[in-house]
């Protein structure tokens, strides 16, 4: 498989000794979600080793607040930097990347990744559509209707011919709020549907963006699930959170990890629970890099059910604000300041 070219920190931010800030509505204002998920497929071709250091992710807790800081260096795209979040679900969180040009060191950008956080797992996502879902798929049958559901929609929507949607949500007004919206923003027809099976039914691709609580019930139920169709699941990123139950994962043909089997396990109530089960089965989950790289087969025949599990890494944080940064210098979007974090000699 021939790789991508890794987009590159430019536009001029880091020659001339400035950063660039963008907030959270400029990132909105800068994102375009097919070039997002191009960028992302070239940063995930490079296996960790000369190209690409991703040390594990970092995760502490005091009183009531979790922080998360996730760095890596990634030579072939010019940058490093990390992606950080902190807070609580009660009282919220604030997304915070970094990137720096590793030529020069200068801090190049600092964005809010609060929506670059949802769009770069909504481009993740479409990824791994992009080489697991059937070529023919035409429907989506979308369990949660909040902003990932939403960048993920749009990210399938971005790799295959999407031409009609189903939603789910708990709430009739949110579920038509986002037919509605979607519809609009990707020109297909979007249907809110009563229940999270009946999103489900007679489509080819599944999304599951949900935000269940911990102890909640699983949204997606393997029982549901129809020969051919390829899942996406993004919402359990906790221990104590679970989307999917178990026979979601063994009754598929292939599933694929967007990091390593470990990882994904030790912060995925739905992956622990599996791991419970079957420990060997998980370990032997191929990642999404492995995938791209033909190192393991994916989709064998039409009828093959896929399962794709993302819990976010750093790579794809950074490839998204790479190409979030190029498309905004070009629009002339965002604030430059003098270069953050001053070079010191020895």
């Amino acid at each position: 498989m021939e790789l991508q070219q890794v987009p590159t920190v430019g536009g001029g931010a880091a020659s001339e000794g400035t950063t660039l800030l963008l907030s959270d509505d400029e990132v909105r204002r800068s994102c375009d979600m097919a070039a997002i998920v191009d960028a992302i497929e070239a940063a995930l071709g490079d296996a960790p080793g000369p190209q690409l250091a991703l040390p594990p992710r970092s995760n502490l807790a005091v009183e009531g607040t979790f922080f998360r800081v996730m760095p890596a260096i990634m030579s072939r795209a010019g940058v490093l930097g990390l992606k950080m979040f902190h807070g609580s679900f009660e009282r919220g969180v604030r997304y915070l990347v970094v990137l720096c040009d590793i030529e020069t060191g200068v801090v190049a950008s600092m964005l809010d990744a609060a929506y670059l956080t949802a769009a770069r797992t909504g481009a993740t996502s479409g990824v791994a559509t992009r080489h697991l879902a059937r070529e023919d798929a035409t429907t989506v049958g979308v369990i949660g209707a909040g902003v990932e559901a939403e960048t993920n929609l749009a990210a399938v929507a971005a790799v295959r011919r999407i031409e009609r949607a189903k939603v789910f949500s708990p709430r009739p007004s949110r579920r038509a709020a986002f037919a509605e919206r979607m519809g609009a923003a990707l020109g297909i027809e979007v249907v809110p549907v009563d229940t999270a099976q009946a999103a489900v039914a007679a489509t080819d691709v599944v999304v599951a963006a949900t935000n269940t609580g911990a102890g909640g019930p699983v949204a997606l139920r393997g029982e549901w699930i129809e020969p051919g169709q390829h899942i996406v699941s993004i919402g359990s990123t906790m221990p104590s959170r679970r989307e999917l139950d178990v026979p979601i994962f063994t009754r598929a043909d292939a599933v694929v990890f967007d990091v390593q089997a470990d990882t994904v396990a030790a912060e995925s109530g739905d992956v622990l629970a599996w791991r419970e089960l079957d420990g060997q089965a998980v370990s032997a989950v191929p990642t999404l890099t492995e995938l791209l790289r033909a190192e393991v087969p994916g989709r064998r025949r039409a009828d093959d059910v896929t399962v794709f599990k993302s819990i976010g890494a750093a790579t794809q944080d950074l490839a998204a604000a790479v190409a979030v940064c190029e498309r905004a210098r070009a629009l002339k979007i965002g604030t430059s300041v003098r270069s953050i974090a001053d070079l010191k000699t020895f």
